[in-house]
C-alpha cells in the first residue's frame, strides 16, 4: 500500500470523529429540543451552531469521498459498489452542509439512502482482505439496522417527540462503522489488492 492510499484510508477516521460534533451539538444549544428535532435542524439555529454543524457535514462528506477513492484503489476492480455507494453518501453529506432542510437539495433528494448498501458491499468486496467473520457479522447487522430504521420511518412508527433522539442513536453505529472499516483495511494481513483480485477470480 503506497502513502497516498494509506492516508486516504487513514483520513476516513474523520468521519466518526467529526460526527461526534453533529450528534452532540444539539445538547448545548439553548432551547433546542434535542429529543424531537433532527440533527439537520441544527442548521436552522443561531449561526455559531448552524455553521459549525454545516462545516462538520462538509468535512464528513469530503472524508467519505476520499475514503471512496481509497476503497476503489484498494479493490483494483473495474467496478466497486462499495466505493460508489460511499461516494454517493459523501455527496449527500456535503449537500447537507451546503443546503438546509428547506430545500430538497439537502441530502440531494435523499441520496443518503445509499448508506444501506455501504456495509454489505464493503464486506463482500473485502471478504478475503479483512478475513474476519466478526467484521462481516457487524456489517450485516448495520445493514439490517439501516433497512429496519427506514421501515420504521416510512411506516410512521417513530414518535415525533423522539425523532431527534432516535436519529442520533442511529447515527452512532452508522458513522462508527466507518472507523471500524478503515481499521480493518489498515490492519489487514497481506496486500489488499491481491486478496481482492483472488476473491473476484
Amino acid at each position: 500500500m503506497n502513502k497516498l492510499d494509506y492516508w486516504l484510508l487513514k483520513q476516513g477516521h474523520l468521519i466518526w470523529i467529526v460526527s461526534i460534533i453533529n450528534i452532540g451539538i444539539g445538547v448545548i444549544i439553548p432551547g433546542f429540543d434535542f429529543l424531537a428535532k433532527s440533527i439537520s435542524h441544527v442548521a436552522l439555529e443561531a449561526p455559531i451552531f448552524a455553521y459549525t454543524h454545516r462545516a462538520a457535514d462538509i468535512v464528513i462528506g469530503l472524508s467519505m469521498c476520499g475514503l471512496a477513492i481509497a476503497v476503489l484503489r484498494q479493490s483494483r476492480s473495474q467496478f466497486s459498489l462499495a466505493s460508489l455507494s460511499i461516494f454517493f453518501l459523501g455527496l449527500s453529506m456535503i449537500s447537507a452542509g451546503i443546503w438546509t432542510l428547506e430545500t430538497p437539495l439537502h441530502l440531494l433528494y435523499n441520496l443518503s439512502i445509499f448508506m444501506v448498501i455501504v456495509p454489505v458491499a464493503f464486506a463482500l468486496e473485502f471478504k478475503n482482505v479483512t478475513n474476519s467473520v466478526r467484521f462481516e457479522s457487524i456489517c450485516m447487522a448495520v445493514t439490517f439496522l439501516h433497512v429496519f430504521m427506514f421501515w420504521l420511518i416510512y411506516a410512521g412508527f417513530i414518535p415525533q417527540e423522539l425523532n431527534g433522539l432516535v436519529q442520533r442513536v442511529w447515527a452512532i453505529p452508522t458513522m462508527g462503522w466507518f472507523g471500524l472499516a478503515v481499521y480493518q483495511l489498515l490492519n489487514s494481513p497481506g496486500k489488499c489488492e491481491e486478496a481482492v483480485q483472488s476473491s473476484l477470480s
